[in-house]
């Protein structure tokens, strides 16, 4: 029996056994809230993994490791500000359960009122990170696959995309987040597991750091990226995880405050363990291959050596990887459409059943239409993840200072979206010229200053502010 009909027959029966999994975890779901946040019931376990799973992603497989293989421990410091966006939100957190929010909108909602103009903008930034991860992912597990299979990329990924909806469709945030434990634990195993072969193939860890370069394996190479590098780090991965909805979600899903506090900085410490990962793989690809041409090649150069079982193994490691968050993505993005959109255009009562139905509708619809993209319009999806910087610079001020100012009279509708406005406009302006110092710091700069000045403007005049606002006095759950 051959390699690539190994690959698949395990990769089926861990899917299949996880899809029957997922539909007896959701046979108790018959609610709009079950399918949106998980019931707000999920424990913390389920929240960790589910956190860290969905976070990790595509990345962690092949750009993480060549960051690994081009900078040593560089890649670690790429990690401190995903963790440290992660860690930021704990000083939200219990503001978020107090008012039981279903998406990131409802945060500015909550903040600036029900403004159509902003919520709408609010609203597709918000579903934009999410649906360029799905396109992503989806064209990281054909090609990935292919290369180990053998089989179609086009087959593969509409394989990939149905087998998504298995997931989403009977529960929602319920069955995502409960089979994104699977694969969080699968994917926490096979990394201890990938890592220890990565430094044995490279002679152990004395010739493997014998092999890198002192600015690899030694306290330079956390800087080793170089300070502007890092800079720019900073200034897109913090505020994009800050602003990430499907980290949002999984707050609100938790079954108490305590659990939230404790999964974000478990969530954080694994987040930083996949960056070591990381390093180690590609430090150990450099002491075996020190001249790859494509630092992204080396996760590849790794794979290609593995003995027929560990590489059948990994192959699962691979699928759960980018299953989890094509899931959590198809299921972020209808949330968006059903509340947020749906909602506030609807002429008839938007009831919890016809919101449950609607939501599984459009998870078909969504999958359909990513897979199209991803398939049609390759070239299509630089864009979609470029968008990614555009959502972090619209969004990040209007919530956090949003936030921070949501007791004064500064917090008026027209600070949010002079927010949001002036964010995505300069970043734009700045990306057009090309400038030296990264788009991202113009947005983010711009949109401080249109929300302060505006705030002032508007200094006294709450007209326009929510009247029917949930109380700070309610206790968090």
């Amino acid at each position: 029996m051959n390699s690539s009909v190994l690959i698949i027959l395990a990769n089926c029966l861990v899917l299949g056994l996880t899809v029957v999994f997922s539909i007896w975890i959701s046979r108790r779901v018959k609610s709009a809230e079950g399918w949106s946040v998980g019931g707000r019931a999920l424990p913390l376990p389920v929240v960790v993994l589910t956190q860290f799973a969905t976070a990790s992603g595509g990345g962690m497989l092949v750009a993480q490791v060549g960051l690994g293989y081009e900078f040593g421990w560089g890649v670690v410091t790429y990690g401190l500000f995903t963790a440290g966006g992660v860690l930021a939100l704990l000083f939200l957190a219990k503001w978020l359960r107090q008012h039981e929010f279903v998406s990131l909108p409802d945060t500015i909602k909550n903040i600036y009122g029900n403004q159509r103009a902003l919520m709408t903008a609010v609203t597709i930034m918000t579903m934009v990170v999410p649906f360029g991860w799905l396109c992503t992912q989806l064209v990281a597990f054909a090609n990935l696959f292919h290369h180990l299979t053998g089989v179609n990329t086009v087959v593969l990924a509409v394989v990939f995309a149905f087998i998504g909806l298995l997931f989403v469709l009977p529960g929602g945030l319920t069955s995502v987040a409960w089979t994104d434990a699977i694969f969080g634990g699968l994917m926490l195993v096979m990394a201890v597991a990938v890592g220890i072969y990565a430094v044995s193939s490279a002679g152990g860890w004395t010739e493997m750091a014998a092999a890198a370069t002192p600015e690899k394996i030694g306290w330079h190479g956390f800087i080793a990226p170089g300070l502007l590098t890092i800079g720019l780090w900073a200034m897109s991965i913090m505020p994009g995880t800050m602003t990430n909805q499907m980290y949002f979600q999984r707050i609100y899903a938790a079954n108490s405050l305590r659990t939230v506090v404790i999964s974000l900085i478990g969530t954080a410490i694994l987040l930083l363990g996949t960056k070591v990962y990381a390093a180690i793989l590609g430090m150990s690809a450099f002491a075996t291959n020190p001249d790859l041409k494509n630092p992204e090649d080396a996760a590849g150069s790794i794979i290609a050596d593995m003995p027929l079982l560990l590489s059948v193994l990994y192959s699962t490691f691979i699928c759960a990887t980018l299953l989890s968050t094509v899931t959590s993505a198809v299921q972020s993005v209808v949330v968006n459409i059903t509340q947020d959109i749906y909602k506030s255009y609807a002429k008839h009562e938007a009831t919890p059943a016809r919101i449950l139905s609607l939501s599984r509708i459009l998870s078909v619809l969504v999958l359909a239409a990513a897979l199209v993209l991803s398939l049609a319009f390759p070239n299509a999806l630089g864009w979609v993840v470029a968008s990614y910087g555009y959502s972090a610079v619209g969004l990040f001020f209007p919530i956090f200072l949003g936030f921070a100012l949501r007791k004064t009279r500064l917090a008026h509708p027209a600070t949010g979206i002079a927010g949001v406005v002036a964010g995505v406009v300069a970043a734009a302006i700045a990306q057009a010229l090309d400038t030296d110092i990264p788009y991202v710091a113009y947005g983010l700069l711009a949109s401080l200053a249109a929300m302060l000045l505006i705030g002032f403007l508007t200094n006294g005049n709450k007209t326009n502010r929510p009247s029917t606002r949930t109380p700070e006095t309610i206790s968090a759950k």
